[in-house]
């Protein structure tokens, strides 16, 4: 069950219908300056549209910030808990004061409200408002710092400096000659400078000056009490709802986002990218869920989409270099490590993001200015990987080479059944969701694999004398063994001997085969560590290691035992016998054997 946490906003109490919740731990979250205050700027937006905002749009920006701070406040519990353990998902309510209460108090309204940001952030929400008494004059979000002309804008698109973003924009201003707003995070300054210089950059390449976009920057900063969480699944969330009173402010009824689709369906392709961990920032169910939302909270039909939802990275960095301005992309970032960014490395190379961007990269083309090989800290394809960055680059390679040699859109719903909740939101018949989706995992697996190829061609005098890493994203490309069969601890017996083909472990589709009898364990960590413990059946391991190489961040030897417990469950579940998970005396080391 979700742990619950209390949230009082605004400096509201608790009201008489939240009586259950009164034992349950608190927090308090304030608007404004101060260590335990989040402090909120909306800049460049005028004083003349921002008085017309109506209060309905003040306390969606304020619902949105309030629960932004709470998940910040909350932690899931880190990740050395089991799979993040019970604590990753939370239970919320929050107690906000509100301009508009009868507004708010509406049914319809909490329970798209509570649905949203449940599926978006894999929490459970409850909300209470009541009546504001001392209102926040609307000047105290906005700084307007450059001039504006407030008319004739036709688009509102979140632009975060990404690639995907970027070509976004350059499908908006350049070559749909729309006059847009871009609505930004403000986060560290280099990243911020980086997205000013973007726009700085698409302005130059308009030969209509009146089409000049407007850039409005939201700025969030956390006091010192925050930030005990560093999932910020709601983040998307308070941008959103920022975006949206934006264009509301201009007399807009759409915002758009744009992701491309493998992203914003995002099926999870490693253990760390289970559930709520794999980002739902623009998955189609969430965007419907903003639209309609929006569309209560503002009473008229408001649009929420997003365009490249068909289109894989590959695709749209092949549009970005049709449209010429190819080489600004290497200004652009994706990589998820912000704070330690430089001004030579601004992308680590490791993160998910960083290997998406840089095969992605290659696979549309782009030569060493549109997408420079030195930017990047640890060289994508030929640098060594540990732990769970290891992992990650494994199933990113193994589900693209799994979704190229499936045939039918059948085969691919089986085997991700997470596509079937898509359906009902993307606007078609079941059948041609399907084929959808199929085919845009499909493409995105093709551009991967022939991507692949031609690394492994290219880098064949490393491959034949194998001078490259052992752990690199290479060598898991021609099927290397990661890792050596660890050394033997504590046994004294030999390993036994298996019986020609009784045991077997698909990685591909995560199952188990022995003795004519399957297990399907999904991807989830009890595969992993008995993927692990196979690398040396008979051998015993020891937790530490278990720990470094199965889990994202290490785990105790409760954590462990839990995961070796739940295997040994789902083995006899399924009817397969003879095969030992066996621990030592004292559960520090365990050992694959076979009978």
């Amino acid at each position: 069950m979700a742990e619950k946490h209390l949230v009082l906003c605004g400096g509201t109490n608790l009201t008489t219908h939240a009586k259950a919740w009164s034992e349950a731990p608190k927090v308090r979250v304030q608007l404004g300056h101060g260590d335990n205050h989040l402090h909120l700027k909306i800049h460049h937006i005028t004083r003349k549209i921002g008085g017309g905002l109506p209060p309905e749009a003040l306390d969606l920006i304020e619902i949105a910030a309030y629960v932004f701070a709470a998940d910040q406040l909350i932690t899931r519990g880190g990740t050395k808990e089991f799979d993040y353990g019970e604590k990753w998902r939370r239970h919320f309510r929050l107690e906000i004061p509100v301009r508009r209460h009868d507004l708010w108090s509406r049914p319809e309204i909490q329970q798209k409200l509570a649905a949203t940001l449940g599926f978006l952030s894999d929490d459970d929400y409850e909300f209470g408002f009541t009546k504001l008494v001392k209102k926040q004059p609307v000047e105290m979000y906005l700084f307007d710092d450059q001039g504006t002309d407030d008319a004739g804008f036709e688009e509102v698109i979140l632009f975060s400096g990404g690639l995907d973003s970027f070509g976004g924009a350059v499908q908006e201003i350049l070559q749909g000659q729309r006059k847009v707003i871009l609505v930004s995070h403000r986060p560290v300054s280099k990243l911020y400078k980086r997205q000013r210089e973007l726009v700085s950059d698409i302005k130059e390449k308009l030969n209509d000056r009146s089409r000049q976009p407007l850039h409005v920057a939201v700025e969030v900063n956390k006091g010192k009490s925050f930030g005990r969480d560093f999932t910020q699944r709601s983040r998307s969330f308070l941008f959103a709802a920022l975006a949206a009173v934006v264009a509301r402010g201009f007399n807009r009824d759409r915002i758009r986002f744009y992701e491309n689709g493998v992203i914003s369906l995002n099926f999870p392709i490693s253990p760390q990218a289970i559930g709520g961990r794999a980002t739902r920032t623009t998955h189609p169910q969430v965007l419907a869920g903003f639209q309609e939302l929006f569309s209560l909270v503002f009473g008229l039909p408001f649009t929420v989409e997003n365009p490249f939802l068909w289109k894989t990275k590959a695709e749209i960095l092949r549009g970005i270099k049709a449209a010429g301005v190819s080489q600004l992309c290497a200004r652009t970032s994706s990589c998820t490590h912000t704070l330690a960014q430089t001004t030579m490395h601004t992308h680590c190379g490791v993160c998910s993001q960083c290997v998406d961007r840089r095969l992605n990269a290659l696979a549309a083309g782009f030569d060493g200015d549109e997408d420079p090989q030195e930017m990047y800290a640890s060289d994508v394809v030929t640098g060594a990987r540990e732990g769970a960055d290891l992992t990650m680059i494994e199933r990113y390679v193994g589900t693209a080479l799994e979704v190229e040699r499936l045939t039918t859109a059948e085969s691919f719903m089986v085997r991700f059944p997470e596509a079937a909740r898509l359906v009902r939101h993307l606007g078609m018949t079941s059948n041609d969701a399907a084929k959808a989706v199929f085919d845009l995992y499909r493409r995105h697996a093709r551009d991967v694999c022939d991507t692949l190829t031609k690394i492994v061609s290219t880098g064949a005098a490393s491959v034949v004398k194998q001078t490259h890493p052992v752990n690199c994203l290479l060598s898991v490309a021609v099927g290397r063994q990661t890792e050596a069969v660890p050394p033997r601890i504590g046994a004294t017996e030999s390993a036994p001997e298996r019986t020609d083909g009784s045991f077997r472990i698909d990685r591909d589709t995560f199952t188990v085969h022995y003795k004519g009898i399957s297990c399907e364990l999904r991807n989830s960590l009890e595969f992993h560590l008995l993927e692990r413990l196979n690398q040396g059946p008979g051998h015993y391991i020891s937790n530490s290691t278990l720990a470094d190489d199965v889990w994202v961040d290490g785990a105790e030897k409760n954590t462990i035992q839990r995961t070796v417990s739940n295997l040994r469950r789902r083995l006899k579940e399924s009817g397969i016998e003879g095969v030992c998970l066996d621990g030592t005396t004292n559960k520090n080391h365990y050992a694959l054997k076979f009978s």
